[in-house]
């Protein structure tokens, strides 16, 4: 556990509070009511085909209007959220000055005219690594720039809104004019467009993230996180975020296109999130009185994806018994949800399930699929029996401390009665 604390605490520490990585991890969660709206529309047009109904393809392109809208513009949002966000590392910054000053900058590089027309290619999932350049790299130049006076300070008589209108324009021409150089730079020497160079850069790592070596060391990193006491998912989701938007949203543009989804690790895959496997394993294997309380507690609560109840009830957190299979049992199951994916036991998806609905009816909502209910079961029995033999050993070792405590106070009860 000292070796652990050691090696993974600094790692924490740099991943959650490293200001690039937060900024961008609190830009990304901002935009997500826009993927969840998004998926409703999704359900609206695949859930009647579950019964049998099936729209006209006019129906169904108007239901789903609003569901390619909103990923068509996510790099759009993403380079005002993230900006906004990141300004708030600096006191001198105004975030909304900063997340229009990017958003702008992101247009003008990411959405070229082609015949009068603003193209809208780069504005969704291709643009997102653009747009998170572009929100960092516009705030810290703002920053620099308002920080050694480089703005048209107005009198203090002009009222705030309009003297910090007149603040921004300055760093706005430079932000502006300088990305607007290098795009023109890199198109006269690639023949791409900024966003296209990038996309093209980084499709091999997306192209890496798709497969259960990255997923399940994400999971394993994530869940050795939460057992030191950390949240796992926060500190891992500046880097990890990003990709799996961009996975995702690559999904949908393949559904849209009526194309064969690319991918197997986007979308409603996962099954390692069987957050109410510890209350269950309590109160089936467990005798010890403490345990069998904190997994009755903890039960409702698990079944909508909150686990702190246990987890600092129990406790897991720095618990080195019941912290091997709590580290393990999520990466085994990612690899599994792969291979069901891969096998086409599971089918590809173009939707997140919903992680405030208990599962498997999540997984069967996002997918329509009856094999949702045949996978849960397996699959939470096979978490079961990982994490039977360390539950035992930990009850064991509760039942003897209870049996110590009841004798103690046996004993002191027995005492007080004989001085009586």
């Amino acid at each position: 556990m000292d070796k652990l604390d050691r090696v993974l605490s600094p790692l924490a520490d740099v991943l959650s509070n490293n200001k690039y990585l937060r900024s961008m991890a609190n830009g990304l969660i901002a935009v997500m009511p826009l993927t969840m709206i998004a998926s409703i529309f999704y359900l609206i047009n695949s859930i009647p085909q579950i019964f049998g109904i099936k729209f006209s393809d006019e129906v169904s392109s108007a239901i789903l209007l609003p569901y390619n809208f909103l990923f068509g513009i996510l790099g759009l949002a993403c380079s005002f959220t993230i900006a906004y966000e990141h300004s708030k590392n600096y006191k001198e910054l105004k975030p909304m000055l900063s997340g229009l000053v990017s958003m702008v900058t992101f247009l003008l590089i990411a959405a070229p005219l082609a015949d009068g027309n603003l193209s809208a290619s780069y504005l969704g999932y291709a643009g997102i690594f653009t747009a998170i350049i572009v929100a960092l790299v516009s705030v810290q130049i703002f920053h620099v720039l308002i920080e050694h006076k480089i703005r048209i300070k107005m009198p203090d008589a002009v009222p705030p809104m309009v003297s910090n209108s007149f603040e921004a324009m300055i760093p706005l021409f430079i932000i502006l004019g300088g990305f607007y150089l290098l795009n023109v730079f890199i198109e006269s020497t690639t023949g791409q467009i900024i966003p296209a160079w990038i996309q093209g850069a980084i499709a091999p790592a997306i192209k890496g993230a798709d497969s259960w070596q990255y997923q399940a060391i994400l999971h394993l990193l994530m869940q050795l996180f939460f057992w030191l006491g950390m949240h796992g998912w926060a500190i891992c989701a500046g880097f990890s975020m990003p990709i799996q938007t961009t996975l995702l949203s690559e999904q949908v543009a393949a559904y849209t296109a009526g194309q064969p989804l690319p991918h197997i690790t986007a979308g409603c895959w996962n099954w390692a999130n069987m957050v109410m496997v510890v209350p269950i394993a309590l109160l089936l294997f467990c005798k010890a009185e403490r345990n069998r309380a904190i997994g009755k507690l903890a039960l409702i609560p698990s079944l909508f994806g909150i686990s702190e109840p246990y987890q600092f009830g129990v406790p897991i957190v720095m618990n080195p018994i019941l912290g091997i299979p709590y580290v393990l049992y999520q990466p085994i199951l990612v690899i599994i949800s792969y291979f069901l994916v891969y096998s086409g036991i599971w089918p590809r998806t173009a939707i997140e399930a919903n992680g405030a609905i208990p599962m498997p009816f999540s997984a069967f909502i996002a997918t329509g699929n009856w094999m949702a209910f045949i996978i849960f079961p397996i699959l939470l029995a096979l978490s079961l029996a990982i994490w039977y033999p360390f539950v035992k050993v930990w009850d064991r070792k509760c039942l003897k401390e209870e049996m110590e405590i009841k004798e103690k106070e046996k004993l002191a009860a027995e005492s007080k009665k004989a001085a009586a």
